[in-house]
Protein backbone atom coordinates (compact mmCIF):
# COMPACT_ATOMS: atom_id res chain seq x y z
CA UNK A 1 0.00 0.00 0.00
CA UNK A 2 1.49 3.32 -1.08
CA UNK A 3 1.01 6.39 1.02
CA UNK A 4 1.19 9.66 -0.87
CA UNK A 5 2.71 12.65 0.86
CA UNK A 6 1.11 16.06 0.86
CA UNK A 7 3.01 18.89 -0.77
CA UNK A 8 4.05 20.16 2.66
CA UNK A 9 5.31 16.75 3.77
CA UNK A 10 7.27 16.35 0.54
CA UNK A 11 8.78 19.83 0.91
CA UNK A 12 9.82 19.09 4.49
CA UNK A 13 11.68 16.00 3.29
CA UNK A 14 14.04 17.92 1.03
CA UNK A 15 17.53 18.57 2.41
CA UNK A 16 17.44 22.27 1.56
CA UNK A 17 14.17 22.80 3.43
CA UNK A 18 15.41 20.69 6.34
CA UNK A 19 18.54 22.89 6.60
CA UNK A 20 16.43 26.03 6.34
CA UNK A 21 14.06 24.74 9.02
CA UNK A 22 16.92 23.76 11.33
CA UNK A 23 18.60 27.16 10.98
CA UNK A 24 15.34 29.04 11.49
CA UNK A 25 14.44 26.96 14.55
CA UNK A 26 17.87 27.59 16.07
CA UNK A 27 17.17 31.31 15.93
CA UNK A 28 14.22 30.76 18.25
CA UNK A 29 14.97 27.77 20.47
CA UNK A 30 18.69 28.53 20.59
CA UNK A 31 18.12 31.77 22.48
CA UNK A 32 17.28 31.03 26.12
CA UNK A 33 16.75 34.73 26.82
CA UNK A 34 13.46 34.58 24.90
CA UNK A 35 11.84 32.44 27.58
CA UNK A 36 14.02 33.21 30.62
CA UNK A 37 11.07 34.72 32.49
CA UNK A 38 9.11 31.45 32.36
CA UNK A 39 9.31 28.17 34.22
CA UNK A 40 10.32 25.12 32.19
CA UNK A 41 6.77 23.91 31.48
CA UNK A 42 5.64 27.31 30.19
CA UNK A 43 8.84 27.80 28.19
CA UNK A 44 8.39 24.36 26.62
CA UNK A 45 4.80 25.18 25.62
CA UNK A 46 5.85 28.49 24.09
CA UNK A 47 8.78 26.97 22.20
CA UNK A 48 6.62 24.18 20.76
CA UNK A 49 4.19 26.79 19.50
CA UNK A 50 7.06 28.85 18.06
CA UNK A 51 8.52 25.82 16.29
CA UNK A 52 5.19 25.19 14.59
CA UNK A 53 5.14 28.82 13.46
CA UNK A 54 8.71 28.51 12.16
CA UNK A 55 7.75 25.39 10.19
CA UNK A 56 4.82 27.24 8.65
CA UNK A 57 7.07 30.18 7.72
CA UNK A 58 9.71 27.93 6.19
CA UNK A 59 7.11 26.04 4.17
CA UNK A 60 5.96 29.37 2.73
CA UNK A 61 9.47 29.73 1.27
CA UNK A 62 9.73 26.20 -0.15
CA UNK A 63 9.64 27.38 -3.76
CA UNK A 64 12.23 30.13 -3.25
CA UNK A 65 15.98 29.93 -3.69
CA UNK A 66 18.09 30.35 -0.54
CA UNK A 67 18.72 34.08 -0.92
CA UNK A 68 15.09 34.91 -1.57
CA UNK A 69 13.94 32.55 1.18
CA UNK A 70 16.12 34.23 3.80
CA UNK A 71 15.09 37.68 2.60
CA UNK A 72 11.53 36.61 3.37
CA UNK A 73 12.32 34.68 6.56
CA UNK A 74 14.66 37.09 8.34
CA UNK A 75 12.08 39.80 9.08
CA UNK A 76 9.43 37.20 9.94
CA UNK A 77 11.77 35.45 12.39
CA UNK A 78 12.70 38.79 13.93
CA UNK A 79 9.02 39.55 14.48
CA UNK A 80 8.39 36.07 15.85
CA UNK A 81 11.30 36.40 18.30
CA UNK A 82 9.86 39.70 19.55
CA UNK A 83 6.43 38.10 19.95
CA UNK A 84 7.87 35.11 21.84
CA UNK A 85 9.81 37.39 24.21
CA UNK A 86 6.79 39.67 24.76
CA UNK A 87 4.47 36.70 25.33
CA UNK A 88 6.90 35.15 27.81
CA UNK A 89 7.11 38.39 29.78
CA UNK A 90 3.36 38.96 29.82
CA UNK A 91 2.73 35.38 30.89
CA UNK A 92 5.39 35.42 33.61
CA UNK A 93 3.98 38.65 35.05
CA UNK A 94 0.50 37.16 35.47
CA UNK A 95 -0.88 35.27 38.46
CA UNK A 96 -1.30 32.13 36.34
CA UNK A 97 1.48 32.10 33.72
CA UNK A 98 0.48 28.86 31.96
CA UNK A 99 -3.16 29.86 31.52
CA UNK A 100 -2.14 33.34 30.35
CA UNK A 101 0.34 31.83 27.92
CA UNK A 102 -2.23 29.44 26.49
CA UNK A 103 -4.75 32.26 26.12
CA UNK A 104 -2.23 34.50 24.36
CA UNK A 105 -1.16 31.74 21.97
CA UNK A 106 -4.72 30.69 21.17
CA UNK A 107 -5.71 34.28 20.43
CA UNK A 108 -2.64 34.92 18.30
CA UNK A 109 -3.33 32.25 15.64
CA UNK A 110 -1.47 33.98 12.83
CA UNK A 111 -2.13 37.51 14.08
CA UNK A 112 1.24 37.82 15.79
CA UNK A 113 2.74 39.08 12.55
CA UNK A 114 0.39 42.02 12.20
CA UNK A 115 0.37 42.77 15.94
CA UNK A 116 4.14 43.03 16.12
CA UNK A 117 4.92 44.65 12.82
CA UNK A 118 3.52 47.91 14.17
CA UNK A 119 5.49 47.83 17.43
Amino acid sequence: MSVLKTGEEAALDTPIIQDRLRTANERIVGDPSLTEDLLDAEAHTLLLWAQAEVERLVLETAELDEDMAWQALDPELHTLRRYVRQTARESAASDDPLTTLQTLLESSSGHWKAENSCR
